[in-house]
């Protein structure tokens, strides 16, 4: 198996985070907002956004259910290089 793909852990969190602070910002929800609504501390949504989390599956049904969107949409292919800041 090449290595490569179990090393990428890391931009796939930054990658997600990205995700999910993008949609929250085009919903116009401050971060506290939407913490609320997915049941979770504006803490911890701050860290999944920056990369340092990786949410679970159920609370990232939640965080998706408080932006209107499909899960699977905050799981879609982005190029990694934008996703780390």
């Amino acid at each position: 198996m090449d290595s490569a793909s179990t090393d990428d852990g890391p931009n796939i969190t930054a990658a997600l985070g990205a995700a999910i602070r993008d949609y929250r910002t085009a919903a116009g929800l401050s971060v506290a907002e939407l913490a609320q609504l997915a049941g979770i501390s504006r803490v911890y949504l701050y860290n999944v956004e920056k990369g340092l989390k990786c949410p679970t599956v159920v609370v990232l049904v939640h965080l998706a259910r408080g932006l209107g969107v499909d899960p699977a949409s905050l799981l879609e292919t982005r190029p990694l290089s934008t996703a780390t800041h």
